[in-house]
């Protein structure tokens, strides 16, 4: 036997107070009485003690030894070495994905995970330890290596639903670094098998000897379900005012499934399509729309008819497909229109008909024209200048193209006769869908920047071609192309072009808005400057705020940075499906922060088919599980039983007492 804190036994030198105060003298008081009549009789019966007839309640003393050094042995934590050769180390990997939702398996899979979960903390056996390990979209550990099972407990049953998908590979390598070399190690993963075949069945876990084994319990039946796969809208490349819809729906079951895939745009309808899905069957399809106005879409499945065979009539019942099936979280999704405004352009060119009409073709933009310079430039419109350039650029928004002259930004170099662009960006907005290696070039402007440009394309040499150029004015683009030698005007990319650097100029963020997956981090901008960092705040779709701050650690981490005239934030892990926005935040008479002026939105969804699909995956289901035996009632830790006995002790040594009192 071996103690966890010898130490201990030095509280054994407390033997020696209780026995000199067990055998210490008591001295008569001495009390004036009316008569001695009766004392005689009284001190033949009880003679003065000594000090060893004190001994006759030797009983009593061992008791109060005995319960000294039961005590001393509690403290010094007593353990075998039997009892750390068999101890366990166990991670308790615990799946909250959103097909965890389901209630196939009452009163939800996540609770009946978390029970069985519980069950193995209460089976804990003296010296074995557990940790638990949240398989979000990046591991978490709630609990490192413990046996304190309250703590234990609390983790577990504060373990929250979210709406993202399964991952549980890099969750069960975190597991089994925190089970080491530990020869008793196991990894018990609690989820519903709805995993990757490809990423997260168990042929793909790598194993060896040295590694803890892993156990899957699984939480599932074969439940029907059907969702939204995805849903994305993006505005028309030909039409300003259009915008298109994709749109996918599962029906991940064994039956046929009818529906209704109900469409609205900032809860005014747009379109419902009904829906005939065969058992495994996969619907998809782009839908073109016009709208003016941007928002948020959202798509919803209801009218759910079901059926045994796919051959068989269908059942209607008029209800919401939640209602039906096992899990709501995919029956919705929602997407990010971006809106359209009217802009104002003025060209001063000395004509070019190419270059107004496709200003001109765009019904958003009110086009004026003019051969020479006004005396004073406008403040609400975009200036396009074509060929001879003012000295100093007009303030605001400015796109040059084909510049002849010097100014403020640049000075005018040789021409540059066939150049051969090689090199865009194509991360810029401004130069998505463009292609710029076909277009025949034979005349082009020199330009050499007293500020060094952004370079959209430049040619073979190092020339700049397209440029965004940074000046405290305003924005401009410089496309120094001759469009009157160049084929550039007769292309699609040429419109496609000036409609990017008008969505630019208007700080809009293009034709897409790419809808998320849950888990997703992402990078906004804020086109204003008034807002500073102080004043940002990040709604989730279930209405929690989060401050943005430069650093954090929190479940939903924002940082930001200033962008010339604009401010980036980086938001995420985005675990709820639904909208989230940045705002700006305002204080109410209470001074609490309350959102107000959204300045960005994300959509997140689902989009996960395997989460769509809650049939567990065939290989977890085929997998051998074992069973923890609970913990009987000698596997408790020894001190335990010595302070039971201590108790025992104390309440027989009080019988005792009470005894000699009375007799």
């Amino acid at each position: 036997m071996s103690f966890a804190h010898p130490i201990a036994f030095t509280l054994a030198a407390l033997t020696l107070p209780i026995v000199a105060l067990y055998i210490l003298k008591v001295r008569l008081r001495r009390v004036s009485v009316s008569t001695n009549l009766f004392w005689k009789q009284i001190y033949d019966e009880k003679p003065p003690r000594s000090v060893w007839q004190n001994f006759r309640h030797l009983i009593s003393l061992l008791l109060q030894l005995l319960l000294l050094l039961v005590i001393v042995l509690a403290i010094a934590d007593p353990y075998f070495s039997g009892q750390l050769l068999q101890a366990r180390r166990l991670v308790v990997v615990i799946d909250n994905s959103a097909s965890m939702r389901a209630t196939d398996v009452v009163p939800s899979r996540l609770e009946a995970a978390k029970s069985a979960a519980l069950d193995i903390v209460d089976g804990l056996r003296f010296r074995d330890e557990v940790a638990v390990v949240l398989a979000g979209s990046t591991p978490d550990v709630l609990v490192g290596m413990s046996g304190h099972a309250p703590t234990l407990r609390d983790a577990i049953q504060g373990i929250e639903f979210s709406d993202n998908a399964t991952y549980l590979t890099a969750a069960i390598e975190l597991g089994r670094q925190l089970i080491g070399q530990h020869p008793h190690g196991q990894v018990v993963v609690m989820t519903d098998g709805c995993v990757d075949r490809v990423a997260d069945s168990p042929s793909r876990i790598t194993s060896s000897a040295e590694q803890a084994p892993v156990e899957y319990r699984l939480f599932a039946t074969d439940a029907s379900n059907a969702g939204i796969t995805q849903l994305q809208v993006r505005r028309s490349l030909t039409d300003p005012l259009g915008y298109e819809i994709l749109a996918s729906v599962r029906n991940a079951s064994a039956s046929a499934v009818a529906c209704r895939l109900e469409l609205s745009l900032n809860d005014i309808p747009v379109d419902v399509i009904p829906l005939t899905l065969k058992p495994e069957e996969r619907w998809s399809r782009s839908i073109e729309k016009t709208s003016l106005e941007g928002g948020r879409l959202e798509g919803v499945l209801t009218q759910i008819q079901t059926s045994d065979r796919a051959d068989a009539p269908m059942k209607t019942q008029e209800t919401h497909l939640d209602e039906l099936d096992q899990l709501s979280t995919d029956n919705s999704a929602w997407a990010i229109l971006p809106g359209r405004k009217t802009q104002r352009v003025l060209i001063v060119s000395q004509g070019n008909l190419f270059l107004q009409k496709v200003f001109e073709a765009n019904p958003l933009v009110e086009v004026t024209s003019r051969k020479d310079f006004p005396e004073q430039w406008p403040t609400d419109s975009i200036i396009v200048l074509h060929g001879i350039v003012p000295s100093i650029l007009p303030a605001g928004n400015v796109f040059v193209v084909d510049p002849i002259g010097s100014c403020d930004q640049w000075e005018q170099g040789e021409p540059m006769e066939n150049p051969i662009v090689t090199e865009l960006d194509k991360t810029s907005p401004l130069m998505n869908h463009i292609r710029l290696d076909n277009v025949l070039i034979p005349d082009a402007k020199q330009l050499r920047f007293k500020t060094p440009p952004h370079s959209l394309a430049k040619t073979l040499s190092g020339e700049f071609v397209y440029a965004e150029v940074k000046r405290p004015g305003g924005k401009c683009l410089v496309l120094s192309v001759n469009l009157d030698r160049s084929d550039l005007a007769f292309r699609t990319v040429f419109p496609i072009m000036v409609a990017n650097s008008l969505g630019w100029f208007s700080g809009s963020t293009g034709e897409l808005q790419q809808s998320l997956p849950t888990g997703a981090v992402t990078t906004v901008t804020i086109n204003d400057e008034a807002h500073s960092v102080n004043d940002l705040m990040l709604t989730s779709p279930g209405g929690k705020i989060t401050p943005v701050v430069v650093t954090s650690t929190d479940s939903a981490m924002v940082t930001t940075e200033s962008v010339h005239s604009s401010m980036s934030a980086t938001i995420g892990p985005l675990n709820e499906v639904g909208v989230w926005s940045v705002s700006q935040t305002i204080k109410d008479a209470k001074k609490a922060d309350i959102p107000e002026n959204v300045l960005a939105e994300v959509a997140i969804n689902l989009a996960n088919d395997r989460e769509t699909d809650l049939r567990p995956l065939r290989d977890l289901v085929e997998s051998p599980q074992t069973h923890f035996t609970s913990a009987e009632w000698f596997s408790r830790p020894f001190w335990y039983y010595l302070i039971l006995s201590a108790c025992i002790l104390t309440t027989l040594e009080w019988f005792l007492y009470q005894r000699r009192l009375i007799s």
